[in-house]
C-alpha cells in the first residue's frame, strides 16, 4: 500500500521515497521525504532504502538552493503525527524571505526552529510544490 498525501502536497512519487510538501510552511520550502513501504521505525529502513534517501537529499537540496538558496539545512526523523517512517527536509534562513507576498522569517536561525504554524493557500502551495518539481536534478 502506497503512502496517502495531502491534496496538493506531492512533488514526486518515488518508488522507494516520495518528496512532498510540508503543509506547515513557517521555514519556506519545508519538504518531507516519506518512505513509499510500510515502515514505522528508522531502524528498520534497508541498506537500499539508505542508498536512495541519500540521493533523494541531495536532489531535493539541489532543487531548494536553485528556488530559495537556504544559508543551511535542518534533516530530521520526527514521525510526531504520523509514525510512517518520513524525513523531514528543512531549509533555514539567516534574513527573512519573500514568497507570494508573504514574509517568512526564521528567528530561531542558529538554534531549533520554531513550532509555529504557516498554512499557505491552495494556489501558493501548488506554486511551490510545481516550482521545486520543477528544479529537481
Amino acid at each position: 500500500m502506497r503512502a496517502a498525501f495531502e491534496p496538493g502536497t506531492e512533488i514526486e512519487r518515488g518508488a522507494v521515497w516520495s518528496i512532498v510538501l510540508n503543509r506547515n510552511q513557517n521555514l519556506l520550502g519545508k519538504v518531507m521525504l516519506v518512505l513509499e513501504r510500510p515502515c514505522e521505525a528508522v531502524t528498520d529502513i534497508a541498506p537500499e532504502e539508505w542508498v536512495d534517501l541519500h540521493t533523494q537529499i541531495r536532489r531535493t537540496t539541489a532543487a531548494l538552493d536553485l528556488v530559495f538558496n537556504p544559508d543551511q539545512y535542518n534533516y530530521s526523523f520526527l514521525m510526531n503525527e504520523d509514525a510512517q517512517v518520513h524525513l523531514h527536509v528543512i531549509p533555514r534562513y539567516k534574513s527573512s524571505q519573500v514568497w507570494e507576498g508573504i514574509i517568512f522569517e526564521d528567528r530561531q536561525f542558529g538554534s531549533l526552529y520554531a513550532t509555529n504554524t504557516v498554512e499557505l493557500p491552495p494556489e501558493s502551495l501548488a506554486k511551490l510544490r510545481d516550482m521545486i518539481r520543477s528544479r529537481l536534478p
